[in-house]
């Protein structure tokens, strides 16, 4: 319990400490400067999730993968998405055709390099697409984004760990329960309430309410995902850069999910 008490307040600290950055960033400078954020924070996510699939003996294009990747990140609000996939494929299949190794091994070098654009860097890029123009009311909405995940995490962590008895999904993630879910869907609805009052252009009770069900609900989806992910390589944490969270990846799972499903809801 002490274990689980230390960690808990790494959490809370680092989190504080990242607040002001954050709102800094996110609302007094132009869009610009968290597209950048953005940017940093989808290449540390690459670059981790290469190195986890290289725990399994499989040797992913990281240089290749982070370019691509990066392209389709910072220019996703505006992009043709067709190009860029055709653009990646052919990168990718072409580089593997070339590379001085084995044929064997091809389909996995090739597949997980993709992975690591589609899933790490193009599910970044949605943050980007919020926060830019034209989506209407950016800054709001990735503010609300954030918090409303941020509760969730909060929730899940503080109910789940001293109440939490029935298991949610013990083959991927052994110490989440229903209990802990439970308390992070209360945080995520309380928590877009408030920002319904604070500073969210008008929006009715309900669209609120639900909009942080869904949010918290989609984000637990992602973070399960990418405990598969580290659990099918074999590693704990994608990283150790953020005290108490562990990688990036780790940090930003939720948002990975959670950023798509708000971005096609507010541009609907």
């Amino acid at each position: 319990m002490y274990g689980e008490k230390s960690m808990l307040w790494k959490r809370v600290i680092s989190g504080l400490l990242f607040l002001p950055v954050f709102y800094l960033v996110v609302w007094k400078l132009p869009p610009v400067y968290f597209a950048g954020l953005v940017a940093i924070a989808a290449l540390i996510g690459q670059f981790e999730f290469y190195r986890m699939v290289k725990n399994r003996g499989i040797q992913p294009f990281v240089v290749l993968g982070i370019v691509l990747g990066g392209l389709i990140a910072l220019l996703l609000p505006g992009m043709n998405g067709i190009f860029f996939i055709t653009l990646s494929l052919f990168s990718v299949l072409i580089g593997r055709l070339f590379a001085p190794r084995p044929v064997e091994g091809a389909i996995e070098d090739i597949s997980t390099t993709f992975l690591g654009i589609f899933y790490v860097a193009l599910l970044f890029g949605f943050q980007m697409a919020i926060r830019m123009p034209p989506t209407p009311n950016g800054k709001q909405w990735i503010v609300f984004l954030y918090l409303v995940i941020w509760a969730t995490d909060i929730g899940a962590y503080s109910i789940g760990i001293p109440f939490g008895k029935h298991k949610l999904f013990p083959k991927i993630s052994p110490k989440k329960s229903v209990e802990g879910l439970l308390g992070g869907l209360v945080a995520a609805v309380a928590m877009a309430l408030l920002c319904r009052v604070w500073f969210m252009p008008p929006m009715e009770i309900v669209e609120a309410a639900g909009l942080g069900v869904v949010l918290a609900g989609v984000g637990t989806i992602g973070d399960l995902v990418e405990s598969m992910l580290k659990r099918s390589t074999g590693v704990k944490d994608s990283g150790t850069i953020i005290p108490g969270h562990g990688g990036m990846l780790d940090r930003m799972d939720s948002m990975l999910f959670a950023a798509p499903v708000l971005y096609y809801y507010i541009t609907r």
